[in-house]
């Protein structure tokens, strides 16, 4: 009945996330729908950056799930189109829970980093990535033309970016390009989770695509990749 409770408290929150946004996420609030009292709130999470921190873990392994089911339906001989259906999905994810995707993705406050739990599940999403961008560099990116220049500024934060994530990478640059690609992607879909692409009337993720496509050529992947993950 505790595990029903605390789930049914996580999609309550989640709930008003959604429908309020963050700041009207209080435990009176959530208290209030579940007919419960504050105090009874308090008996499964002893503050609200705990209510939050659940909140936010659950989402992330809702958002890792959905970027791997799409991921499988790919087959998996196709590494290239793996790695192009995984950035679609992650950019649609975001566009369709954009206060879900800033709260756990974009917005992070310095004392949510001390929740271990949260760091894990913030970190699964980019590991997910590194272990299929490894694939597609095993079979196109190591032979393509060096993706940019090399930057010795870049490559140590890059080696420091693969270790948080716990990848191993098959090189330096191999790390250096699966940074870019990662950073460049993922700066498109915070930006759409924020709504500013709409403002100029980008409607269908028209970057996000012309970014994808300008990454996935210089990393010597297939034109049929493209197609995946439409």
């Amino acid at each position: 009945m505790r595990d029903a409770t605390l789930r049914e408290l996580i999609s309550v929150s989640r709930g008003i996330l959604t429908a309020q946004g963050v700041e009207a996420l209080t435990i009176r609030a959530v208290a209030r729908e579940m007919g419960m009292t504050p105090p009874g709130v308090y008996r499964y999470f002893d503050s609200h950056r705990a209510l939050l921190d659940a909140v936010i873990v659950a989402i992330l392994d809702e958002l890792t799930a959905f970027v791997a089911g799409r991921v499988g339906e790919v087959d998996e001989a196709d590494t290239a189109g793996r790695l192009v259906a995984a950035s679609r999905a992650l950019r649609r994810w975001g566009v369709e829970h954009p206060r879900e995707f800033h709260l756990s993705l974009v917005a992070s406050p310095p004392e949510e980093e001390q929740n271990q739990a949260v760091g894990r599940a913030r970190g699964q999403v980019g590991r997910l990535f590194g272990v299929i961008f490894v694939e597609a560099w095993r079979d196109y990116g190591s032979a393509s033309p060096a993706p940019w220049p090399r930057e010795p500024r870049i490559e140590p934060l890059a080696e420091r970016f693969v270790r948080m994530l716990e990848i191993t990478m098959p090189s330096t640059a191999a790390a250096a390009a699966f940074t870019r690609c990662w950073t460049r992607l993922y700066a498109m879909v915070c930006l759409e989770s924020l709504g500013l692409p709409r403002i100029i009337g980008d409607e269908e993720g028209d970057l996000f695509e012309a970014e994808l496509t300008d990454l996935a050529r210089t990393l010597g992947l297939p034109e049929a990749a493209l197609d995946a993950g439409r």
